[in-house]
């Protein structure tokens, strides 16, 4: 980043040099040089980094696939000091840095640091080359039940392990849920998860991706481990049909707290009996009706996995199930 007022930087045009005006735009933005006419992109460079591409965006700015002068590459979320929310965001970060630092699982996306200075902040992160479960579903329509079933357990093992620090996750939606590039899921994104670590986060802010939020957060409740089982639920419910649980778009807290206190309605004859009855029992409204744990889940999902590729035939050292029993002490990107 340059050090000059925002409304004074200037850099050269990648293309023919000539000093470009770039005060006020974004990082990585694309520009025409008026010199040579040619479409360049300008603001690539970030602290000691070089941004190679725009891998997402969020309330806390944007995140771009970065690299280091020494070849080492990782996801850098960026939240410049320009940004309306600044502060606001700033504790969502912190945040992150904090809870995130305190698991270590395969299964959970690793956070090597968070800086902040003048410019802002910027949270290093492991890159997950593979895109979120949401950019699959976007692009495939819906999976099928095995694939699903198996990301979701992947990731139920990453939230079980900060679970048993104490912290609630909160923001389960399959944006955070990431892949890598052999397909791989970690769980992401910890900036509204609560701990007696770190300062709580407003309740207003979960409200913000309200399609996976538990009623009962809704209702005004902090959240707890069987709220984010729920929001679990609610990303594997999005992964095998297609479709969000319930539509949430545009409806008012009351309507949404009545929308959410109606079982889900799971559609007839493109699930199995025992999917259909698994999702029924995640998305319970009541708490008291769910499951009590990930430990639990986790125990109803292993053999459900196992029956689905019996029924498909699957067979020998390459099912799936042998598969993700045995492929979690890796510590490298999935």
């Amino acid at each position: 980043m340059s050090s000059l007022p925002p409304g004074d930087r200037t850099e050269p045009c990648p293309s023919c040099g000539v000093l470009l005006q770039v005060g006020g735009m974004p990082l990585f933005h694309r520009v025409r040089c008026p010199a040579c006419a040619q479409e360049v992109t300008v603001r690539v460079r970030c602290g000691h980094y070089s941004l190679l591409e725009v891998l997402g965006e969020g309330g806390a700015g944007k995140v771009f696939g970065s690299v280091l002068e020494s070849g080492e590459q990782l996801a850098l979320k960026v939240l410049e000091r320009e940004h309306p929310a600044y502060e606001e965001q700033l504790v969502h970060l912190r945040n992150e840095a904090t809870l995130a630092s305190l698991i270590d699982h395969p299964r959970v996306v690793k956070v090597h640091f968070l800086e902040e200075d003048v410019e802002g902040a910027r949270l290093g992160m492991e890159w997950m080359r593979g895109g979120s479960l949401h950019d699959l579903i976007v692009s495939r329509q819906s999976l099928g039940e095995l694939e699903s079933l198996s990301i979701i357990l992947q990731v139920l093992k990453g939230l079980a392990a900060a679970h048993e620090q104490g912290i609630v996750h909160r923001d389960l939606k399959p944006a955070n849920i990431l892949l890598g590039s052999s397909g791989g899921a970690k769980l992401g994104d910890f900036g509204l998860a609560l701990s007696t670590r770190s300062k709580p986060v407003p309740h207003g802010q979960l409200l913000a991706t309200p399609d996976y939020v538990s009623p009962e957060i809704l209702g005004g409740f902090r959240g707890d481990f069987v709220s984010d089982l729920y929001s679990l639920g609610g990303c594997l419910f999005h992964a095998v049909t297609g479709e969000s649980p319930y539509r949430t778009e545009g409806l008012p807290l009351d309507r949404l707290r009545d929308l959410k206190a109606s079982a889900v309605r799971v559609p007839s004859g493109r699930l199995s009996r025992e999917t259909k009855m698994l999702l029924e029992k995640i998305l319970a409204p009541d708490p008291a009706k769910r499951f009590r744990s990930a430990v639990d889940l986790e125990s109803a999902m292993i053999p459900l996995i196992g029956i689905l590729e019996r029924r498909q035939k699957r067979t020998g050292v390459t099912s799936l199930l042998g598969k993700l029993l045995g492929d979690d002490t890796r510590r490298g990107e999935a």
